[in-house]
């Protein structure tokens, strides 16, 4: 059963009861704060863990509805996959539902329901009214197509009926990608006494576990994780779509706050000049002048910067697609097709918003042309549609490609030739595959083999199967078992009886028991050739039970020992030894009475040595003696 992960935004007017159906819904208070108690309001964005089947599990994120923590909303808001949108029974559409209302369509917020609270407090007639002024709001918006659902939080009235069209909406709707590269907007940042510090947010892309190496941007911090928490339990991993909190060790936690980024390295870049289409909608009715102050919203991040229109003077009229840049005063991290939301920072109010179009624009000169090179950016060139498309998919032959693009054949193979030559995607078998997935493979195995090695030192490796099969959700299998043929071609990594590990890493004991495993193995060898069973002088030495397997394999695919029989082991030097002395003291062919008189031993160990060089090839047994081998 493959579970799906979404988010779930709780918007609207501040005390319209966005908190109160949160708990209802998820059982959990999301006020958490002393201030939030005293005040009565939401002032950070809350996070409830809403598990609805067993293959369906979101998270609430019940944000801010005070005009002054707009800010707080959007960072709330930023990367739901569907949204609440909470309107009081007894009070109506409110400026804050509008400017909610706004900032979701301009973040293209596509799923969601208009949820009615308080609906005790009101009769027939306040009901049809309410209506009536959600139907205004919505008109001609994606929001007009949301069902309205009625509840009364405290009653739990029509809680149940909300539970099951939210089921139902999201049976339908995309999960993020967990393909690509790791990336969580960062919109909590904190210390706990003995831990160090944890940072928690969405994650947006990726998925990330225990002991990878990521950065922090801004600021290329590298930072590694220590644990992974998903709504407060411990997990070995965190995938697109889920919230954690990552205990990380590294870095400089004092430049760090809300609106970093925390990345897969060698992937995500840094910017501050970002190519735009910008709309505008109703509640926006003023004018900007070219080149003002405004602040930029995405992901976790706020900015300051200054807006560059590039076919007017003024922005003055309301209009769905304006191009135009973004100067930023400091850099951030985004990516083509993410959205923003543009607000004036003074008196504060909200613009508009978008996608993105170029996180890496350049300086253009003011004119047609720029609008056009910017409209042609917004559709793609054909490169960057086979890159999107590879990025989404992960793997792809020239066929699925071409179907799924619909782009013409010549124009197609231009484009395949182009990507090839300048290494953006690389060719494996019949599949094509990008090349930020192929970076985000060979840092994923890398970090496995290294946590893999970590804990368990005296294994050989991973075994390649399932390295393969690890990915196999992201792109074909081919694909991985060929690039892990390149990698050990070019010494990246190394192959041994099908276990993959790092080209430098050789098996050996866990630091911390190394001292008592060489006892074990010591103790082998003073006993010569009447040893206990190894077993019992592993667990002489006080050594974790769980180990004692791993440790037995380890001393035999070493070389260490020689079994024979259950768990008596001989050591390797003792039984070489024994060998040794048989072939000298003996002539070409001995009989057991003969070794018995040479080794001094009892039958009881003996008759499995004779057995064993039997196996090895040291003799021949014919009859009732056995022969040297020469």
């Amino acid at each position: 059963m493959t579970i799906k992960y979404y988010t779930i935004g709780m918007a609207g007017h501040i005390d319209h009861g966005k908190t109160t159906l949160t708990k209802a819904l998820s059982g959990i208070d999301t006020d958490t704060l002393k201030e939030e108690k005293a005040r009565k309001i939401t002032i950070e964005p809350g996070f409830a863990p809403f598990p609805l089947t067993k293959d369906l599990h979101t998270s609430i994120v019940d944000v801010p509805g005070h005009e002054k923590l707009i800010r707080q909303m959007i960072a709330g808001v930023a990367g739901i996959d569907l949204v609440l949108l909470v309107i009081a029974g007894d009070e109506g559409v409110m400026p804050q539902t509008r400017e909610h209302f706004e900032i979701l369509s301009y973040l293209g917020i596509e799923k969601g329901i208009i949820v009615v609270t308080k609906s005790d407090m009101i009769d027939e007639e306040m009901r049809l009214l309410v209506e009536e002024d959600i139907l205004e709001l919505t008109n001609s918006s994606v929001f007009e197509h949301f069902q309205i659902h009625f509840v009364d939080s405290v009653s739990s009235a029509g809680i149940e009926k909300l539970k099951n069209e939210i089921i139902n909406l999201l049976r339908d709707t995309p999960v993020k990608s967990s393909q690509g590269a790791f990336r969580m907007p960062i919109d909590h940042i904190f210390t706990v006494k003995g831990q160090g510090t944890v940072v928690r947010g969405t994650v947006y892309e990726g998925e990330v576990q225990e002991g990878n190496e990521l950065l922090i941007q801004p600021g290329n911090d590298k930072v590694k994780i220590r644990k992974l928490q998903v709504h407060k339990q411990e997990v070995h991993s965190a995938r697109a779509g889920q919230r954690a909190a990552l205990n990380l060790s590294g870095g400089s936690r004092a430049d760090w706050k809300r609106g970093h980024v925390l990345v897969e390295p060698n992937v995500y870049s840094t910017t501050n000049t970002i190519d735009l289409v910008l709309s505008t909608g109703e509640g926006w009715q003023g004018k900007l002048k070219q080149r003002s102050i405004v602040k930029f919203y995405s992901g976790t991040s706020e900015v300051m910067g200054k807006l560059v229109l590039f076919d007017r003077n003024e922005l003055d009229v309301n209009e769905d697609q304006i191009y135009c840049q973004v100067r930023l005063d400091q850099e951030v991290v985004t990516k083509r097709g993410d959205r923003f939301i543009l607000r004036r920072p003074t008196p504060e109010e909200t613009i508009g918003g978008g996608e993105i179009i170029d996180p890496n624009g350049s300086i253009y000169r003011f004119g047609a042309e720029t609008i056009e090179r910017l409209k042609s950016k917004h559709k793609g060139t054909p490169g960057e549609r086979v890159l999107d498309l590879l990025n989404k998919v992960g793997s792809m032959t020239e066929l699925e490609l071409k179907r799924s693009s619909g782009m013409d054949e010549e124009i197609l193979q231009q484009t395949f030739g182009e990507l090839l030559s300048e290494g953006s995607v690389e060719r494996m078998q019949n599949y094509l595959v990008s090349h930020s997935t192929v970076q985000h493979i060979k840092s994923s195995i890398m970090n496995k083999l290294q946590n893999f090695h970590s804990e368990y030192s005296l294994r050989q490796g991973i075994p390649k199967a399932e390295i393969v099969q690890s990915f196999q959700s992201e792109v074909n299998p081919r694909v991985v078992n060929s690039l892990l043929e390149k990698w050990v071609t070019d010494s990246n990594f190394s192959i041994t009886d099908q276990f993959v590990h790092l080209s430098h890493f050789k098996p050996h004991y866990p630091e911390k028991w190394a001292k008592r495993m060489a006892n074990v193995l010591n103790t082998l060898e003073e006993a010569q050739l009447e040893p206990d069973d190894l077993a019992n002088i592993y667990n002489a030495q006080q050594l974790p039970e769980p180990l004692y397997h791993e440790f037995k394999y380890f001393l035999i695919k070493t070389n260490e020992v020689v079994t024979l029989f259950d768990e008596v082991m001989l050591s390797k030097k003792a039984f070489d030894s024994a060998v040794e002395h048989l072939r000298v003291n003996t002539d070409s062919t001995f009989s057991v009475q003969d070794a018995k008189a040479v080794l001094h031993t009892s039958r009881k160990f003996l008759i499995p040595i004779l057995e064993c060089m039997d196996s090895l090839g040291y003799t021949t047994r014919e009859s009732n003696v056995r022969k040297w081998v020469q």
